[in-house]
């Protein structure tokens, strides 16, 4: 990319929002030079914004990849062509009410969206399943083939026979309202749905049996703790997107000033010289180090028993019922009355993890 104002470009002032567009358009230029790629004419797009010669619209939208955060994204339109998507801007973006900006992936959308060989129309299959031989239709004709034969399956076979795919980037969003389908399918008597997946609903299977719920905090309660524990948790990696969860829990160390322990065999990104402590465990230990944790906190009375006996049940037979086995609580399985018969101790992890 030619510079042809070097001056001008001397004098101008950096902002950390300025230094990220500036750096994606010299990455993309780059990677342009060596790919034929659908966004290999953002140098020249930039410099016409640049100069303020592009007669452009710019609309609304939000992410559509396969993520439950739907960021919110500004595509500026030239020739009904998207040339340039950029992310939240509004608001004073403080502490509480920041912008939901959008991760690489979601400011990378162009590449999806002009990609040649995106499906823009309904196609009917003609020839025999694998055989690739596909006409195009109208929008018309599409939905009521799509309607007819939904109705058509509704009778012959039941709601059960119908099954909304969980995954495709679009069933569930705010600002999408993309839970139309779902809605539909309701009015039709219901469909058949799932539990459990790859993503988030691990998290919610396994916090009811870790907490007895869901989570119900959000990470600015960090602002009111001393100590934050990341045990298995790498928000920096896993919550790139609009939430900004890696600088929203800063913020909120920043008026805490939490002390954070970092629990992961590697470095990652979370840590990344933020962390007051980092130990990195044996892969699939964690169990093992959290048990001899609970040992010592049993061992030396720092337990608080009446936070536990409102918010967990089975820490010992106070809250167990009347015809749960004897010893069946987790308070006997880490001292070791339980059915193993071990004590879970530091010692004993020290060989584990």
């Amino acid at each position: 990319m030619k510079i042809t104002n070097p001056e001008a470009l001397m004098a101008a002032s950096i902002s950390r929002r300025s230094l990220v567009k500036t750096s994606a358009i010299g990455s993309l230029a780059l990677a342009s030079s060596a790919f034929t790629l659908p966004f290999s004419r953002i140098a020249h797009a930039a410099a016409d914004l640049a100069s303020g010669n592009v007669a452009e619209k710019a609309v609304w939208s939000s992410c559509t990849d396969n993520c439950g955060s739907r960021c919110l994204l500004r595509l500026h339109v030239k020739d009904d062509t998207v040339y340039w998507v950029e992310s939240d801007t509004t608001g004073n973006d403080e502490y509480g009410n920041h912008q939901v900006r959008a991760c690489l992936r979601g400011r990378s959308i162009r590449r999806r969206m002009n990609h040649p060989d995106r499906l823009k129309y309904p196609m009917k299959r003609v020839g025999k399943r694998g055989e690739g031989k596909f006409e195009r239709i109208s929008w018309d004709e599409a939905l009521d083939t799509i309607g007819d034969n939904l109705k058509r399956i509704l009778k012959d076979y039941g709601n059960e026979a119908v099954h909304v795919l969980y995954g495709t980037g679009v069933d569930g969003g705010n600002i999408t309202n993309s839970n139309v389908p779902y809605r539909l399918m309701n009015a039709c008597g219901g469909y058949l749905s799932r539990y459990g997946s790859y993503s988030t609903a691990q998290i919610s299977a396994a916090m009811s049996y870790m907490f007895g719920g869901n989570d119900g905090n959000s990470p600015d309660d960090i602002a009111n703790t001393k100590l934050v524990v990341m045990f298995g948790n790498n928000p920096a990696e896993t919550r790139m997107s609009g939430g900004g969860v890696t600088y929203y829990v800063e913020q909120a160390r920043e008026r805490s000033n939490a002390r954070m322990i970092v629990i992961d065999p590697r470095y990652n990104d979370t840590a990344a010289g933020r962390e007051d402590e980092w130990l990195p465990i044996r892969p699939g230990t964690d169990g093992a180090l959290a048990a001899a944790i609970a040992w010592v906190l049993i061992t030396e009375d720092l337990i608080d028993k009446p936070f536990l006996d409102k918010y967990c049940i089975g820490y010992d037979e106070t809250t167990l019922p009347a015809s749960a086995p004897r010893n069946a609580h987790y308070k006997a399985f880490i001292l070791g009355q339980g059915h193993d018969g071990m004590a879970h101790t530091p010692r004993w992890r020290e060989q584990i993890s």
